[in-house]
């Protein structure tokens, strides 16, 4: 690209030469910044019911198409939560695997399922790519005066979701197919020279809880983390109920192990939203506000509060505050809304979106008890098992 797209950049912070930091990142992982950077398509605009109907049949559906992937693609909202947890991992030291003997602490982002942890743990990576980019060219100078003879791509950020309970050499396996490098029959060690080779510095590793630490090779697994990390690699974790990871174990192998992790694992909560305080309350009509600005209705003006006043309180009772059941209700109301006359948004239409079972369960009580004033903000509102 001539320039740098504005998504992009601001991920640069104040880098004052992000597009020749942008230029020394290997090509894949360019792609893969692009992808989360510029998830869904350029703005549709705002198209009207009836000059949706006046289109060819090709026509209409790249137009509904466009919406589709704009409305899947909704901002990354910056709420009190996401920021607290973005500016732990922001003000972390930067790992120097061969330079620095000091061990790291390992950021453990937690919380229940659907409280957006893979969508902040995705986001951190890319900034943290760009930073390690940032750096790399103002190390420039430096690097050239060691007499680098062989430079194998530059990979400093590695990202991974755990699959299934895997074995050490499955995992490590996965590691080396992110730097395309062969994992011969000993994967762990193929990765930790590999990580050395191509300037690896993070290693992200989400749905942590797949990883059965109770069991044997869960066990080993954990070891062989703590290896990476003992090589002054930045390891940061996410996944849900992972605090249950360090109890008491069966034998005094385990729990020697997560006595070690309980000194450098650091937890970071993130929480479905209340709506019980003014500070709770506050939150949510934040985050309700990013998210509006991104609705392209006839029905609506641009910047209407449509979701952070008048459904503001439909729309917790809905989703109880999950992030993930946010973002398909209102994805899913706003494409139900572009095909009716009005292309408004109604109390009809959002309960017209079917949501994950957990929120669904109960939602048609809650919202009869909400309606009738009953309902009960400072209590739990999920249900009982």
């Amino acid at each position: 690209m001539s320039g740098l797209d504005p998504r992009i950049r601001a991920y640069f912070g104040a880098d004052e030469h992000p597009l020749a930091s942008w230029r020394l990142l290997h090509a894949v992982d360019q792609a893969w910044v692009s992808r989360i950077a510029m998830a869904g398509s350029d703005d549709p605009g705002v198209l009207s019911y009836d000059d949706l109907r006046k289109l060819g049949g090709d026509a209409r559906r790249r137009c509904l198409r466009a919406f589709e992937d704009w409305y899947k693609a909704w901002p990354y909202v910056r709420t009190a939560q996401v920021r607290a947890v973005e500016e732990h991992l922001a003000h972390l030291p930067e790992p120097q695997p061969e330079a620095d003997d000091n061990l790291l602490d390992v950021p453990v982002i937690t919380g229940p399922p659907g409280t957006g942890k893979t969508t902040l743990l995705k986001r951190a990576a890319v900034r943290a790519l760009c930073t390690a980019a940032w750096d790399r060219r103002l190390d420039g100078s430096t690097r050239q005066r060691r007499g680098e003879l062989v430079s194998p791509d530059w990979r400093p950020v590695i990202f991974h979701s755990a699959d299934g309970n895997p074995h050490v050499k499955t995992f490590f396996a996965h590691l080396c197919d992110e730097l395309s490098v062969p994992a011969t029959k000993d994967p762990q060690v193929a990765f930790q020279k590999a990580a050395l080779r191509h300037g690896v510095q993070y290693v992200f590793i989400d749905e942590v809880q797949m990883i059965n630490f109770d069991g044997q090779y869960g066990m080993y697994l954990h070891n062989a983390l703590k290896a990476l990390q003992n090589m002054n690699l930045r390891i940061v974790l996410a996944g849900h109920n992972v605090r249950h990871l360090l109890v008491d174990r069966k034998t005094v192998a385990q729990n020697a192990t997560q006595t070690q992790s309980i000194a450098r694992w650091a937890f970071q909560d993130l929480e479905r939203y209340g709506h019980d305080t003014k500070a709770e309350i506050s939150e949510w009509r934040a985050l309700l506000r990013g998210l509006e600005a991104h609705v392209r209705l006839a029905g609506h003006e641009r910047g209407e509060t449509v979701f952070s006043e008048q459904f503001e309180e439909h729309l917790w009772v809905s989703t109880l505050g999950y992030v993930n059941a946010l973002a398909a209700l209102v994805t899913g109301a706003c494409l139900a809304a572009t095909r009716t006359p009005g292309q408004r948004i109604t109390a009809e239409i959002i309960d017209a979106v079917r949501l994950n079972e957990r929120v669904a369960r109960d939602r048609h009580r809650r919202l009869e008890g909400w309606r009738a004033h009953r309902f009960r903000w400072a209590t739990d509102a999920l249900p009982t098992p």
